[in-house]
């Protein structure tokens, strides 16, 4: 690793203790220790990039995101050709030995351990391109884990977190605006915190809430959250339990994960409950079958992972939309959309179309005239044809 001090790249028996031998200054991270790729440069290196130069103010939860493993985790096999060919060397040594002494009272016992690691080698061997069951995947570290690793070793070494990144449990959220012009409700903390940390609420006159029975009624409601089950059911129930206000889904979606997976932090959950799927298929039947068939594979996306440049720029845009007028309606304007059904007030099906275009004659063959007296138009001729009368003189 590199010293954050003096950097010189430090082998392990250089960085006993962790300090240096050059400068013999202390440092707060080791990746022998802490964990591949978990060294004080990177984390300088990932606070700077996170706060877009030292624009923003990130979180911690933010931070732990971003060192996280982009795309799906790789494959993961039942057997291993290395393992295998460990098992197996040693295994083929110890036979030879036993065969060497097999008349010896120790042959026999050398003989059973021997082809016991031969046995287990091939079976790794052959179960190498198996893949292993499905497994669900969490974070590389809990928040405690994160707070207890990182975050606290960091304080002990240098006094304080790198500028620019603050804990997600210190952040206080402020008074809330005297009059807010719309409520904003997103149950993760970490964006939460971030919001407040960036002044979001003053600059937007917004009132951030956790819960959907904090929102206050009136309103108008923006609605963040993860690409998971849960999140797309939390917009639902703030539409249906907030009739007649204006609520807006800006959170991440799974159409917009699903476009280039590679991109996202992915989580995956094998143990949600059957009722939640249910739930999900009745209260948001827009989804498509890939869709849910992503979600019913255990996948999701917090929305924390997102670069905080990009989260803000999210959530400053759902602002500017929902406290946004109404544009004016031309009354001579075309009409868009399916049409209403007067007696119901919901999208008229094909039939009821095509029964109200039958009424007005919409596309509908002209009806044949009746038959007049034999010779006139119309009529039939003499000779028993039709007669289809005059033309134009």
């Amino acid at each position: 690793m590199i010293c954050p001090h003096c950097s010189k790249d430090l082998l392990q028996r250089q960085r006993t203790g962790r300090r240096c031998t050059y400068c013999r200054k202390e440092f707060a991270l080791d990746p022998k220790t802490d964990g591949t790729g978990l060294h004080d440069v990177r984390i300088r290196k990932a606070v700077a990039k996170l706060s877009d130069g030292g624009r923003l103010t990130v979180t911690a939860g933010q931070l732990n995101h971003s060192l996280q493993h982009r795309g799906r985790p790789p494959q993961k096999f039942r057997g291993d050709k290395a393992v295998g060919t460990g098992l197996v060397v040693p295994g083929v040594i110890l036979t030879l030995i036993a065969l060497t002494t097999i008349l010896t009272p120790f042959g026999p016992w050398i003989l059973v351990p021997a082809l016991l690691l031969i046995g287990s080698g091939i079976r790794q061997w052959m179960l190498s391109d198996v893949p292993a069951p499905d497994e669900s995947v969490h974070s590389r570290w809990t928040v405690d884990e994160f707070r207890t690793t990182v975050l606290d070793r960091w304080r002990t070494v240098y006094g304080a977190l790198p500028p620019g990144l603050v804990d997600d449990g210190l952040v206080p959220p402020g008074p809330p605006p005297a009059r807010p012009a719309f409520v904003l409700l997103c149950p993760d903390r970490t964006v939460t915190a971030f919001l407040h940390a960036n002044r979001y609420p003053e600059r937007h006159r917004a009132l951030v809430v956790r819960d959907l029975r904090e929102v206050p009624a009136g309103l108008p409601l923006v609605v963040l959250h993860d690409a998971s089950p849960q999140g797309h059911l939390l917009a639902a129930d703030a539409r249906a339990a907030r009739p007649g206000t204006r609520v807006l889904d800006a959170g991440l979606s799974v159409r917009t994960v699903l476009v280039d997976q590679t991109k996202y932090m992915l989580l995956r959950d094998l143990y949600r409950s059957e009722e939640l799927y249910v739930r999900l298929e009745r209260a948001v039947p827009e989804l498509t079958g890939s869709q849910r068939a992503w979600f019913a594979e255990g996948w999701w996306t917090p929305l924390a992972a997102l670069a905080p440049k990009r989260l803000l720029a999210v959530a400053d845009r759902a602002a500017e939309r929902i406290t946004a007028p109404p544009a004016p309606r031309d009354p001579a304007a075309p009409r868009t959309g399916p049409v209403r059904s007067p007696a119901a007030g919901r999208p008229e099906n094909p039939l009821e179309t095509r029964r109200r275009a039958l009424a007005v004659g919409f596309m509908s063959w002209p009806e044949p005239e009746p038959d007049g007296p034999p010779g006139s138009a119309g009529g039939p001729g003499p000779d028993g044809r039709p007669d289809l009368g005059k033309g134009p003189a």
